[in-house]
């Protein structure tokens, strides 16, 4: 049993108590002296408290407090033949705390204790042995279902964290990649419209420079809200206001930039998702090519939508670092791939399934 559940099991333990009304009706019917009253309270008091340390400690630990009850009922029943309650305590515990065949020896032996009481001198009530019986047994098997119950409840506590866990480890994940991708693309954006400024304040063209500033910080102030934003899930402007951007850093960048085919037109979180893969293409270009040409080209299938990002640069090999990788797992998860060709400049494909509603 977790702590939180024993909390909630000793808030409600209480409520069990209710069959201790078997012990005390024959004390307020028969006529008992006081010290005998007394005998039975104290002890029905420590049996309370061993009652509650049950549900205190856990299961490993309840074999001293179940016998402290097993002997407290052992005590009274010469006095109280509604000792019989008590005895269905110790049953409980005994069915909760221990395996299928501990738990039946203790209440087998619970019953032949009962038995020798019976049919000894200890108790004077000729039904002392049927209704214990009924008791111990009926009672006896509900701690063996409450068992099973907090087992259930443990497995699926432990399912629910680790899928809360696994959930957190995916958020970290998709918050890392969309940082990586957002904060990649918007710095080089950065770096180059800076370049760009100091160059033109170089040449004196302080209007140019002046225009190229506003832009840089109209750059870092969308950066500063995509980086917010990022953290409950990145939001955009749609596909197409995405391309313009693009074409226009590609442009700042020195690259004849042309966008051919028709954009996907796709649901949400496939688009926020396509739209940060492309950026991080992009990125790529504007940082490591060399050539001075780019092509963004849409095609589909019947079944696939296909989506290339071709630059001009001398290119031989590709090294899958972060971004690459990054983007290979984001279509993943879409149920796509990607595929990269160095024949000529450089060639990532993207191919993303279309949904069945989207087939014809």
């Amino acid at each position: 049993m977790s702590d939180k559940q024993r909390v909630r099991e000793q808030k409600h333990a209480w409520i069990y108590l209710f069959n201790l009304g078997f012990y005390i009706l024959p004390m307020v019917l028969f006529p008992y002296q006081v010290w005998e009253i007394a005998v039975m309270v104290a002890a029905l008091l420590v049996f309370i408290g061993l009652y509650y340390c049950c549900y205190s400690v856990p299961r490993q630990q309840m074999l001293w407090p179940i016998l402290g009850m097993y002997i407290i009922a052992c005590a009274v029943t010469p006095l109280n033949p509604g000792s019989i309650a008590l005895f269905s305590y110790a049953g409980f515990f005994v069915g909760f705390a221990y395996n299928w065949r501990v738990a039946l020896a203790a209440v087998a032996g619970i019953i032949l204790t009962l038995a020798t009481f019976h049919f000894g001198p200890g108790t004077s009530w000729d039904l002392f042995l049927p209704y214990g019986i009924v008791i111990v047994g009926t009672v006896s098997i509900f701690g063996r279902v409450e068992r099973l119950r907090q087992q259930h409840a443990e497995e699926q506590e432990r399912d629910a964290e680790e899928i809360e866990r696994l959930a957190t480890s995916v958020e970290r994940e998709r918050i890392a990649r969309d940082l990586h991708d957002i904060l990649g693309h918007t710095l080089s954006s950065i770096i180059l419209k800076s370049d760009l400024a100091k160059a033109q304040l170089s040449k004196q063209r302080y209007d140019e420079a002046s225009e190229q500033l506003v832009e840089l910080s109209e750059i870092a102030r969308e950066s500063l809200s995509q980086v917010r934003q990022s953290v409950s899930g990145y939001k955009h402007g749609g596909l197409q206001l995405e391309l313009r951007r693009l074409e226009q850093r590609l442009t700042d960048g020195g690259f004849s930039t042309r966008i051919t085919g028709t954009p996907p037109i796709i649901d949400e979180r496939r688009e926020t998702s396509l739209v940060l893969a492309i950026t991080e293409l992009v990125t790529n270009i504007i940082r490591h090519s060399n050539g001075q040409q780019c092509l963004i080209h849409f095609d589909e299938t019947a079944n696939t939508y296909c989506i290339k990002v071709v630059d001009n640069g001398r290119c031989h090999d590709v090294s899958v670092g972060n971004g690459l990788s990054g983007v290979e797992l984001r279509i993943q998860e879409l149920g796509g791939s990607m595929s990269i060709s160095t024949n000529k400049g450089c060639e990532v494909a993207l191919f993303l399934p279309k949904l069945a509603e989207q087939q014809p």
